[in-house]
């Protein structure tokens, strides 16, 4: 029964983790960044649970009775935490680009509570079947079971449950399975002691403790139906400004649906990504690149928000236009509140609808095209980023025909550009120059880029005399528009100035600058002092907390075990969180695929854990020799990682996903196995104290590596480098283990 109870326990784990991290990346429009404050988050708290929960455990109070009792805190918190996340939109001013002060300040505080529980439970669990095995073992069962169920949710998660049921249904029935297992410990003595099938003949304490558990059970099936009923309400709060219609959770993302008067917004991860109508910013995108194209033939027309363009498109009778999105979620959500115009480009004959990630699509055409149009989000995190590098534009210029165009727009401004929008203008303008050998930019609050491998003529007469060929009738872009916009002076001193921009990189696959000039851009318009301010009361308090338990801070620091946990912790995690980002760069399907990924991990964590365990009974000097043959094992994975990443582009999508997987389970096996084995190292008599402390080494070693590596290390270094990095620390950590390991002797 309790090998059962720890393995569901492994699934809640796992399973809650995506779903707040679904619910958060929402929050934090979709930004990659985030989810090493996220894991950082999650990782501390659950740390600083397994270390702390000893000292919260009265005198005498069997953990069994703690251990039962945090499954029924876990059903109640859970959905809570989902609610406080949708409540965070009104906290955040409306389309503000939250800094990471605020950031780390959010997620820090709603997730504390939940994790710190169910770091608990850890050591707790530990605790309780220690009674029963010897404690040597106790330690790597609680581990190896976790890991088992945490292969079993994410598995779940990718292939039945992320786009099928809702992420807030999950975590009420992930509650009910909590309140259950509450039930099944508390309602069955077999775990903790005698058998007894007669109920009358317990004491009356037993009696007592029985009502009193079915009135706790009773208490909590009546805050989840609260929750259900308040889950509509809160939808509509956190888009309070807007009239909410509808929200669905699409593999890849969250889309929702809200209106405002007459106009229909469709936000994905919390951007704006399309509104209709939009006539001006529709014809703009589309009748520039056409109009500069001699005969706009064979049409390619790239991007989710790029709906509104094919009825614009058909203005200049082109034979084919190949619209590709990437599944039908955007579709289904926006064609009821479609005009009639663009339901029926929608089912023109010419538009064939592709079901693709625009990256895989172009890798994968041979065709070639006489304009190739891109309307896709801004750089705001990698699965955008992806489309703006160096890479994915030569293979654009590889489907193009000789005298074809690639037309794109980014943010910027009519009149100024601050020197962070520079950067992030000229990066793409470079980026752009380094694949084509022409680019033409028409300024305004959006700047058009018109590239191709031959010159572009975009003279005003030729424009003007094409737009009146092909009989074109616009609201905004008329002959009057043309005339402004191709004044020749304001061209010319827009292109002097992005070319003449210091310090500009490429942006590429493995180097995303563009990204990062983007998001510096973002966070000069919207970071505060007040959040600086509220970021240090928030670590001095966690640090307050933390130094005032020193005693377990001294154990912790002084046993060479678990210093090596704690920097192969770091590396570990590091490594994640690179293969997790050089899996959105190449495929684009980590929100959809990363239940996968992390069950390939605890699948490794798994194996390691078995792997580990079969050196039980062997000597103390063989534990210690294969501790260090692990470390030396994961540093070598840092350096084969940043050989082998940038090549993994040129395979196809199921050999890179197969790589991807594959890593991720021998890093996984070299961490289980670490830490399995550290345990057989530590000599420590309290259960508690050695499954607490090596849990918490591990915890906020991979705490310190996920907020250090993506505010930090991938900034400065780059993926690529970021890699060099860990094995750099990993080479350090591995010395001061084999110097404390000295010192002990």
């Amino acid at each position: 029964m309790l090998t059962l109870i720890f393995l569901y326990h492994g699934l809640l784990v796992i399973l809650a983790q995506l779903i707040i991290f679904r619910e958060l990346s929402a929050l934090f429009y979709g930004s990659e960044l985030f989810l090493g404050t996220f894991l950082s988050s999650w990782l501390f708290w659950v740390g600083a649970g397994s270390l702390l929960i000893r000292r919260l455990v009265r005198q005498g109070q069997p953990p069994a009775k703690y251990f039962s009792h945090g499954f029924l805190v876990i059903s109640v918190s859970l959905p809570l935490v989902i609610l406080s996340i949708r409540l965070g939109k009104s906290i955040f001013g409306f389309g503000q680009f939250i800094g990471p002060v605020a950031t780390i300040l959010f997620t820090f505080t709603v997730m504390s509570f939940l994790c710190f529980v169910i770091g608990a439970q850890f050591s707790l669990a530990c605790a309780v079947v220690s009674d029963k095995i010897k404690k040597g073992a106790a330690l790597s069962k609680v581990y190896l079971c976790e890991a088992l169920g945490a292969v079993i949710g994410g598995m779940l998660f990718t292939y039945v449950l992320i786009g099928s049921v809702p992420t807030f249904i999950i975590a009420l029935i992930m509650s009910l399975g909590c309140i259950l297992v509450y039930g099944i410990l508390m309602f069955s003595t077999r775990p903790f002691g005698p058998r007894s099938n007669n109920i009358s003949a317990l004491g009356g304490s037993r009696r007592i403790n029985l009502l009193k558990s079915i009135s706790l059970i009773v208490a909590a099936l009546v805050i989840l139906s609260v929750d259900l009923g308040i889950e509509p309400i809160v939808n509509r709060i956190q888009w309070k400004r807007y009239q909410f219609v509808q929200q669905r959770e699409a593999r890849n993302a969250t889309l929702s649906l809200v209106k405002m008067g007459s106009i229909t917004n469709v936000f994905v991860d919390g951007m704006l990504s399309a509104s209709f109508p939009d006539t001006e910013n529709y014809e703009s995108q589309t009748h520039w690149p056409l109009l500069a194209t001699e005969v706009p033939g064979q049409i390619l027309i790239m991007g989710d928000p790029s709906l509104g363009m094919l009825k614009e498109a058909l203005k200049h009778d082109p034979g084919s236009v190949d619209y590709v999105v990437l599944d039908n979620s955007f579709l289904d959500l926006a064609r009821p509140y479609l005009a009639d115009k663009d339901i029926s480009a929608l089912e023109d004959p010419r538009i064939n609808i592709h079901y693709s990630d625009p990256r895989i699509f172009v890798k994968n055409k041979e065709h070639e095209y006489d304009a190739v149009m891109m309307n896709i989000q801004e750089v705001s995190n990698l699965k955008l980023n992806r489309f703006y590098t160096q890479e994915f534009f030569t293979q654009i210029r590889s489907i193009l025909k000789p005298r074809g165009i690639l037309a794109l727009s980014i943010a910027s401004s009519e009149n100024y550009l601050s020197s962070q929008t520079r950067m992030f203008n000229a990066s793409v303008y470079h980026t752009l120059k380094s694949v084509f050998l022409t680019v033409e930019a028409i300024p305004g609050d959006s700047i058009m880029f018109l590239c191709g491998a031959s010159a572009i003529d975009i003279q005003k007469e030729t424009i003007l005399e094409r737009f009146s060929n092909r009989r074109i009738s616009n609201r905004y872009v008329i002959p009057s528009h043309i005339e402004y916009k191709l004044a020749t002076g304001r061209r010319i001193k827009l292109k002097k100035l992005l070319e003449e921009t210091p310090g500009v990189e490429i942006n590429k696959d493995f180097k995303p600058t563009t990204y990062y000039y983007f998001t510096r851009s973002w966070l000069n318009k919207f970071t505060s002092p007040f959040g600086y301010l509220m970021g240090c009361l928030l670590i001095g308090s966690i640090l307050f907390a933390i130094f005032s338990k020193r005693r377990s801070l001294i154990f912790l620091a002084r046993r060479m075990e678990c210093v090596i946990i704690f920097i192969l912790g770091f590396m570990g995690i590091l490594l994640e969180l690179i293969l997790l980002l050089g899996f959105q760069i190449i495929s684009g399907y980590v929100y959809w695929q990363i239940g996968m990924l992390f069950a390939s991990f605890m699948l490794g964590l798994f194996l390691g854990s078995v792997l580990g365990s079969q050196f039980q009974y062997n000597s103390r000097q063989r534990h210690f020799n294969i501790l260090v043959m692990l470390s030396l094992t994961i540093i070598g994975l840092s350096i084969c990682t940043g050989y082998f990443l940038p090549r993994l582009i040129d395979l196809s999508t199921v050999h890179s996903i197969s790589i991807f997987l594959a890593l991720m389970v021998v890093i996984g096996i070299t961490v289980g196995a670490s830490f399995v084995i550290a345990g057989f190292l530590i000599r420590e008599n309290k259960i508690m104290v050695k499954s607490g402390s090596l849990y918490a080494a591990d915890m906020w070693g991979a705490a310190s590596g996920a907020i250090l590596t993506t505010n930090f290390i991938i900034p400065v270094f780059g993926l690529l480098g970021a890699l060099n990095f860990s094995a750099i620390m990993g080479s350090i950590g591995l010395v001061l283990f084999l110097v404390l390991s000295k010192d002990a002797r």
